[in-house]
Order: structure tokens, then sequence, then C-alpha cells
């Protein structure tokens, strides 16, 4: 958190309140915890604070844009229950959608439901998101339904620990680089993980169950992928297209429908204990 010699204060925000009045008050640095009960949206977080709710504590969107959206840098975001986003593929429409003047976002123990994509980092270097639970909506067309987790030129991002379900790919990143994504479960989806331009990054310990592939791997390289578990994914456990220089470690596929691992135009990897 920035520091600007006053000390942070604490506000609770009851339901029915204004929440964007609530943050457009508060001083860099603050808390504003949200009461439990529904809050709605959308709003906008321009400034550093924690955004923390109490159990029960629910942010509601009217259905169309992002509900929750930060600006700004080491933006916290804990304990939330976030629904009701719009559809809009282009535009991105997230329950959590972190710009890329927002790096360093923490967002943590949050209950992600029905929207179209679950958190969004866009540009948000640094950034962590971790130990989410984040369920996408289930009466989509796969090829119109977001992703649990999108990246997009975030290096240093780490998605860790989350249980991720429906929609289009669990995690998906895009030109990126220094990622993280470690010890998170998916289920019912295309790709649990789908890399694409996206180097010297690690995929540790992850369970894909039940997606059509579990780890989609194209056009990066530099990575570490170890420790991985693939059960009863329908097409691949491991695809790896134009994937260069990486370590393929200890990784496990089994039960699967088609094919354990399938290769195209990959070259000086390495493959051991799997």
């Amino acid at each position: 958190m920035a520091s600007t010699g006053v000390p942070a204060a604490e506000h609770r925000v009851a339901p029915g309140t204004a929440l964007q009045s609530a943050i457009e008050a508060a001083a860099p640095g603050d808390t504003i915890r949200l009461a439990s009960g529904r809050h709605a949206g959308p709003v906008v977080v321009d400034r550093t604070l924690s955004l923390v709710g109490e159990p029960g504590a629910v942010l509601s969107g009217p259905g169309s844009g992002s509900v929750l959206t930060v600006t700004a840098p080491d933006v916290h975001i804990k304990g939330l229950e976030i629904t009701g986003s719009g559809f809009d593929l282009a535009a991105m429409d997230s329950a959590i959608l972190v710009r890329e003047s927002a790096p360093r976002a923490d967002v943590r123990e949050n209950h992600l439901v029905d929207n179209l994509f679950g958190v969004y980092l866009h540009g948000a270097g640094d950034s962590i998101v971790e130990d989410n639970v984040i369920t996408g909506r289930k009466d989509m067309r796969l090829a119109e339904a977001g992703n649990g987790v999108s990246i997009w030129n975030a290096p240093g991002a780490a998605v860790i620990g989350n249980t991720i379900s429906h929609g289009r790919d669990g995690i998906y990143v895009r030109v990126s680089n220094r990622n993280t994504f470690e010890r998170n479960t998916f289920s019912d989806l295309r790709f649990a993980i789908h890399y694409m331009y996206t180097h010297d990054s690690r995929i540790i310990g992850n369970t894909s169950r039940g997606n059509h592939v579990g780890w989609a791997i194209m056009f990066s390289k530099g990575l570490e992928i170890r420790d991985n578990v693939s059960i009863g994914d329908r097409d691949h456990g491991l695809m790896f297209n134009a994937t260069n220089d990486s370590q393929v470690v200890g990784n496990t596929v089994r039960d699967g429908g088609e094919k354990c691992v399938f290769i195209y135009n990959a070259n000086q990897n390495r493959f051991d204990g799997n």
C-alpha cells in the first residue's frame, strides 16, 4: 500500500449504501469493508485501497459491463461474492477487470459466479489471483463463453490455488512472460490452461479433470511444466504446438479419451518422468 503519512482508516459499508461513493471518499491505503448482504455494482476502484467482504457480502452487477474495475495499483480484493457481469467478449466483461494502470493487484478468497470472465488481468503485471472459486456461466455456447482467469501482457502475474469450472478456458494467457500457475483445479472447460506466445513461465502441480484438453501450450518457450495431473480429459492431457526449449517433468495423464500427449512442431524440449 502507498504511504501518505496519514493513518489508514477502515470504512464499513452497509447494503443499500452507495459503494462507489464510499470508494471516492476513501484515502489511499484505506480499507472498505462490505457488510453481509447485497451491494450494487458496477464500481471502479481508482485508488490504492483494500476492498474486503464480510461473510455473506455480495457485489452484484446489472448484467452489463464489468462488475468491479480496478484502475489503481496495489489494490486488494478479498472475501467477496461477485456476480452479474455483461456478455461482451470484446469489452472483456468480467467479475473483476484489472487494467494496465493497476499492477500488483491482489485478488484473494473470492467467489466469482455466473460472469463472462472471472478475473481479467489486462496488462496488470505482478498481480496475484489466489484461493478463489471461479464458476463460469453454464448457459452459453463454448465459443461465446469467457475464461476463468484471462491474462494479457501481465509479466510476473501468478494464479495459485484456485478452483475454476465452466466457461471456455480455466486460465488463458497471451503475450506475457514470467507467469506462475500453481496448484489450481479445473473442470468442465475446453482447456484447463491455454498458453499463447508466453515465455519463461511455470505450470506446477495443477489438476485438470474432465476437460477437453488439460494443458494446451502453443507458440511459447522456456516453460517448466511439472507435477500436473490430467484425469479423464477428452482429447489430450498435454498438447504442444510450436512449444520449444521447455521442461516437461513428472506429469500424470490417465483415463483420457484420445491422446495422452500430442506434439506438433515442438523442438528441444525435455520430457522426463511423466
